[in-house]
């Protein structure tokens, strides 16, 4: 099993699975961290020389954690920058936080046989459509099933 989440490009991996990352990979992080000195995150987002250093809500309370910040660090400039998404009522939503962890990580099981049932349900058919809090929602309750904590539950 691969660490970490691949989307459009760009690594996705939790906090705690840093020191799994490649050498390069794990080195731009803590540049970015070095030059940002983000007050709180969780998620590293890596794509070339960008990385973003991301809040979500805990994984271990939320199913489908919200994005509540982010700063984006530019390695090639030092430059970064951050923005609050904490006020946003329809933020970004994480699916498959599972993927984001060592794969022996306890929490993996559960969460990647959660994922499995929603996948087998139609869950995340056409996905790029469900990114935000609202549109999984709805598709969930469409469903039958409502998220309560960090589980999926009959509505």
């Amino acid at each position: 099993m691969a660490l970490g989440k691949f989307v459009r490009g760009a690594l996705y991996v939790h906090r705690e699975a840093i020191d799994g990352l490649a050498e390069e990979t794990r080195a731009k992080v803590d540049q970015a961290v070095a030059a940002a000195c983000p007050p709180r995150w969780n998620v590293a987002r890596v794509e070339g020389d960008v990385v973003g250093l991301l809040e979500y809500e805990d994984f271990d309370i939320a199913a489908f954690p919200c994005l509540i910040a982010s700063t984006r660090v530019d390695l090639a400039t030092g430059r970064h920058t951050r923005t609050d998404f904490s006020r946003s009522n329809n933020p970004l939503v994480l699916h498959r936080k599972e993927q984001l962890l060592m794969p022996h990580d306890p929490r993996v099981a559960r969460w990647t046989e959660r994922t499995r049932k929603l996948v087998a349900k139609g869950m995340f058919k056409d996905s790029h459509a469900i990114g935000r809090h609202k549109a999984w929602t709805e598709r969930l309750a469409q469903a039958g099933l409502a998220v309560v904590g960090d589980e999926v539950v009959p509505a």
